[in-house]
């Protein structure tokens, strides 16, 4: 029987990548039992072909790999757009230091150095990491809060996509404005959030139709694009939204922070 206890998340992707057999084998078997799915590799160039296969939802990579070093597989990982902005987690499963210098800035979310890591640690880290809790502490957390987010690229709106969901909120993904307008007539959300580049209609018509509806008057909205000149920023002000992140910029934390900000 399934404890109360139990944490709760399922469907993520995680890529592991170790040459520490005991460890690799032992949080595989650990994330796996937590409802994880988790692809293991001990060699740094199939680790990095795994993640063009996978396009996991976060990637634990030990810097003492043979083939491509950890610090080797993030600078390659960093120089991909379709990689870029996978999480990372760097270990130095043997507790050498880590050479700052050879991490790419902004490319690692947290690291683990340890002689012997700990499974348990490791994997409380990602639980935290996805915003996953105890079914116990479910009741805890207070009102579920919808958030309805435009995005047309599939990548982005896989990998934030989960990770809002294991956040917390109530996700309801639009790939168009059509699809956007139809789904606010049937349930004003929380908070909005909006692409500017989008098939048919742009992310600067569906603010214009939103503000011009007095019964949306109150709903927060955020952009969040890779449009990034200062003419683009202030016409969205000027339009309404409350907020502008750029999507090459800004990291998957800061969005969830921005977007919880958004719809208190």
């Amino acid at each position: 029987m399934q404890s109360d206890n139990k944490v709760v998340c399922s469907g993520q992707k995680i890529v592991v990548i170790t040459n520490d057999a005991a460890f690799g084998d032992n949080i595989h078997n650990k994330l796996v039992e937590i409802g994880y799915e988790v692809k293991l590799l001990k060699e740094g160039n199939e680790g990095l072909k795994a993640m063009y296969d996978v396009l996991p939802h976060l990637a634990l990579i030990d810097v003492d790999v043979p083939g491509l070093s950890g610090y080797d597989i993030l600078e390659k990982k960093q120089a991909e757009p379709l990689l870029a902005k996978i999480p990372v987690f760097l270990m130095s499963t043997q507790g050498v230091p880590i050479n700052m210098r050879r991490v790419p800035e902004g490319s690692v979310n947290e690291f683990i150095v340890s002689l012997k890591a700990d499974v348990e640690d490791v994997s409380n880290r990602v639980n935290k990491h996805f915003g996953c809790v105890p079914k116990s502490n479910q009741a805890k957390t207070g009102e579920v809060k919808r958030i309805l987010w435009v995005e047309d690229d599939k990548l982005i709106g896989s990998i934030l996509g989960k990770k809002l969901i294991s956040s917390g909120f109530d996700l309801v993904h639009a790939k168009n404005g059509e699809e956007a307008m139809k789904e606010l007539e049937q349930t004003i959300p929380n908070a909005m959030m909006i692409d500017l580049l989008l098939p048919g209609m742009t992310g600067f018509d569906i603010l214009q139709k939103v503000r011009d509806n007095p019964r949306y008057n109150d709903l927060p909205i955020m952009i969040l694009s890779n449009l990034s000149k200062p003419g683009d920023i202030n016409r969205t002000k000027v339009l309404g939204a409350q907020k502008f992140l750029v999507k090459a910029t800004a990291s998957l934390d800061q969005i969830i922070a921005e977007v919880r900000n958004l719809a208190k």
